[in-house]
Order: structure tokens, then sequence, then C-alpha cells
């Protein structure tokens, strides 16, 4: 459920429609996903990705990186924004993911934002 319910937000599904869309998999215990449960929800997940979009690299080494731009349409209409990732590879082989942010296309200026 942890990782469920952040993705229905993500895929568009309204604060007030979580208790319905939830109801067939939670039952009754579904009824305790109301639009404030879901609005606190967000706001502790936007917490914890500035706690670790803050955290130290010092001391971790990559072998390779990658950048790029990935483009979405959830929650955004029409909009061409798009989400800058970096992957790095320690030298065990073992991918991680180091940044994700939202950017304007894959400019010069949303990279060095």
């Amino acid at each position: 459920m942890q990782e469920f319910i952040p993705l229905l937000y993500l895929k568009g599904i309204s604060t007030g429609d979580f208790r319905e869309a939830m109801l067939p998999l939670m039952g009754d215990t579904a009824r305790g996903l109301s639009p404030s449960v879901i609005c606190r929800l967000k706001e502790r997940w936007e917490e914890e990705y500035e706690n670790w979009n803050q955290r130290s690299l010092a001391g971790d080494y990559y072998v390779y990186l990658w950048a790029d731009g990935i483009y979405f349409q959830a929650r955004m209409e029409d909009a061409k924004d798009c989400v800058l990732v970096i992957i790095g590879v320690k030298a065990n082989g073992v991918k991680e993911l180091i940044a994700i942010t939202d950017g304007y296309r894959e400019s010069k200026e949303s990279w060095s934002d």
C-alpha cells in the first residue's frame, strides 16, 4: 500500500476519489482515506523527498553516470515539463538513483538549476 497509494496520486486520482478507488482492495479500512488524510500523506512524501534530496553524497564513488530527461503527462495536462534524472553505478555494479527533479525540457538552464 505504501507504494500503491502514491502511484494512484501520480496517475491522477484526486484526493476525493481515493476512498472509492481503494474500497475493493482494502474493504472497510479504505474509509479512513479521506481527502485530508491523503493531503497529510502528500506532505509527508514531500518532506521525505526534501530530506533525501539534501543527503550527503560525500564518500560515494560512481564509475558511471546517466543523466536524462523523462517526459510525463501525469497531472500535467498539456505541459511539456520533464523530470531530470541522474542514475549512478557503483564499482560493485549496483545502480543508485542520485537525483530527480522537475525541469522544463532537457535544457542547459534546467540542468544548471
